[in-house]
């Protein structure tokens, strides 16, 4: 699942115009003794939106405004990232550390780079939710991108007429919304996932009915 989850995010960024370079961190994760990821280094080519402020909770659009980030993708699809989560799991701040900020500031040749991290989703309830915003910007993170946003916005932005053959996760997206088999942002599957039921009752006969011969004395 990670593969896709990164593939998604990879094409969520392209669609928006940006340039995507991906940095594997085997080397330092491995001598770090944490588990292995990957970042994406993304830049706008359009410049993003000069003056513009994105909230911390990325919304669907709020990306393009970003001129750059750097991008790490930990979306456990499993979990909802509560706060007693996200002081367990010291690997969500990666993407924030001084030296995955250097690189992308080395590579991009400024100063002002976000780091953005991609996950599931947030808590519903407010106050969890806040709890665990708090969490992720005490530890650096410029802003969230939750994995519902990413798939709204891909499936809002892929034309149903186009072929994306170069992606297989545009491609099955664009066939599935060509299809008819999910509605625009709603993201609703028209999928039966019950049985169907029946338009009259099965006919079953009871020992009343029988014949008194079809009774083994």
């Amino acid at each position: 699942m990670s593969d896709v989850s990164v593939q998604l995010v990879r094409d969520f960024f392209e669609v928006n115009a940006f340039h995507v370079m991906t940095y594997w961190q085997h080397d330092a994760a491995r001598a770090r003794g944490i588990e292995q990821g990957l970042q994406l280094l993304v830049e706008n080519t359009t410049g993003g939106r000069a003056g513009e402020e994105c909230d911390f909770v990325l919304r669907v659009g709020d990306a393009s405004a970003l001129p750059r980030a750097v991008v790490e993708v930990r979306a456990w699809h499993a979990d909802r990232f509560y706060a007693s989560l996200i002081e367990s799991s010291p690997v969500l701040f990666e993407v924030a550390q001084p030296a995955s900020l250097e690189r992308a500031r080395q590579v991009f040749g400024c100063t002002d780079v976000p780091a953005v991290l991609v996950i599931s989703e947030l808590p519903a309830s407010p106050e969890p939710r806040q709890r665990a915003i708090a969490q992720l910007r005490q530890g650096g993170i410029s802003h969230v991108l939750e994995f519902a946003t990413v798939l709204h916005e891909l499936v809002e932005r892929i034309n149903a007429q186009v072929s994306y053959s170069p992606s297989h996760t545009l491609q099955t997206l664009r066939l599935l919304k060509r299809y008819g088999l999910i509605r625009r942002q709603q993201m609703e599957f028209t999928f039966h996932l019950e049985a169907p039921i029946l338009s009259s009752p099965p006919s079953v006969d009871t020992l009343d009915e029988m014949d008194e011969s079809d009774i083994d004395e």
